[in-house]
């Protein structure tokens, strides 16, 4: 019996012991890192450094591989790398990526953006101002680049999608890990015409955890802003304080926003 208790507690400690096998290898601090698999240089570290607007790769050994300085407009501040690949953008084996920058008018309460994609020594293959979000879809022949492009500066604000053939085949490593569809979804404010209160829902995509609602004048004053997560899926907000007349509402963060909506306020 004491043979079979130890024989138990010892496998017990085995089954315990395999569990733990977490072992902190590196910390890269002060950026987001990522792996990707290069099809000739093999696996590496890339690290997205918003201070210094670049991006750095690193070995196996977390060592320097590669420093890379990206350009951006003037006023901009980066906001994503994607794809980073060898040979998705040209045929040559050159270090090719996609970076997303931003700028803010706190003015006017906007976001505008800015995709490019570039290779290892900085030269800039490709601008699109305006765009924000991008996806690459297989095709028959190569691949295809979708580039939604924002202009938030008007109202309603507008959206151009910009599709470039790409000689490359994607690969699932250098995907982002959502697609650039997955946008904020906004539902009619009720009632509306609102009274002293009004209920606005909404659904924040899954990657978005904060983002804030904003209410605007017609000119696009920012009157109220409103810290959103997923905690609910609607806000109540007070509208006694507003004067009658025609406002505009949508949700807003760092990375997405949503449609613009108008708001009646009667009494």
């Amino acid at each position: 019996m004491k043979q079979l208790i130890f024989t138990f507690l010892l496998l017990l400690m085995i089954v315990f012991r395999s569990q733990a096998q977490f072992n902190l290898e590196h910390t890269y601090t002060g950026v987001s890192a990522a792996y990707v698999n290069l099809p000739v240089a093999g696996y590496k570290y890339y690290v997205m450094d918003v201070t210094n607007s670049q991006c750095r790769m690193y070995n196996a050994d977390h060592s320097v591989w590669k420093t890379i300085n990206l350009s951006l407009p003037a006023g901009y501040y980066l906001y994503d790398l994607q794809y980073v690949t060898e040979n998705l953008f040209n045929t040559d084996n050159a270090i090719e990526f996609m970076y997303v920058s931003y700028t803010y008018n706190t003015t006017l309460a906007y976001y505008t953006y800015d995709t490019r994609i570039a290779n290892e020594s900085g030269t800039v293959l490709l601008d699109v101002p305006g765009g924000g979000y991008n996806y690459i879809y297989p095709a028959l022949n190569g691949s295809k680049l979708f580039t939604w492009q924002y202009d938030y500066s008007v109202s309603p604000s507008t959206v151009n999608t910009l599709v470039y053939s790409i000689p490359g085949k994607v690969s699932s490593n250098a995907v982002p890990e959502y697609p650039a569809t997955e946008q904020v979804s906004m539902r009619e404010a009720f009632p509306n015409p609102a009274g002293s209160e009004v209920t606005i829902p909404y659904t924040l995509p899954s990657q978005v955890k904060q983002a804030e609602l904003k209410l605007f004048t017609l000119n696009g004053v920012l009157l109220k802003a409103y810290t959103v997560d997923h905690t609910f899926e609607s806000i109540k907000l007070q509208t006694s304080d507003l004067m009658p007349g025609t406002y505009l509402y949508r949700i807003e963060s760092v990375t997405y926003m949503s449609e613009t909506l108008k708001l009646v306020v009667g009494r």
